[in-house]
């Protein structure tokens, strides 16, 4: 059985805070900086100050916070290709994945 299903989806950039998210998932493989940047701007945090993040995307997507950074990465966030999702809900992964393969 398939369902269609079909969302609006309203996202709100630098809305709210990157605190209190955990990661919940990840952009799709490959994903590049230059997309991000297309579909979210450019980052709002451009390295943290414990140096674990060098680029973060953050707002609420329907409401629900979400945060898209670069965890630990060794390489710079320009030829990254692995991206977390932080929030507080689970379901925010898929609908960013949605929004975003959708722009």
């Amino acid at each position: 059985m398939k369902v269609k299903m079909e969302l609006d989806l309203n996202v709100q950039m630098g809305a709210g805070s990157p605190t209190g998210t955990g990661c919940q998932g990840y952009m799709p493989e490959g994903t590049l900086y230059e997309e991000l940047v297309r579909v979210f701007g450019d980052p709002q945090v451009t390295s943290s100050l414990d140096g674990k993040i060098q680029a973060e995307w953050f707002g609420r997507i329907n409401g629900l916070q979400f945060t898209i950074y670069d965890y630990k990465s060794r390489v710079e966030p320009e030829r990254n290709t692995d991206w977390h999702i932080g929030g507080k809900h689970k379901v925010v992964v898929e609908l960013l994945r949605a929004y975003f393969q959708s722009c």
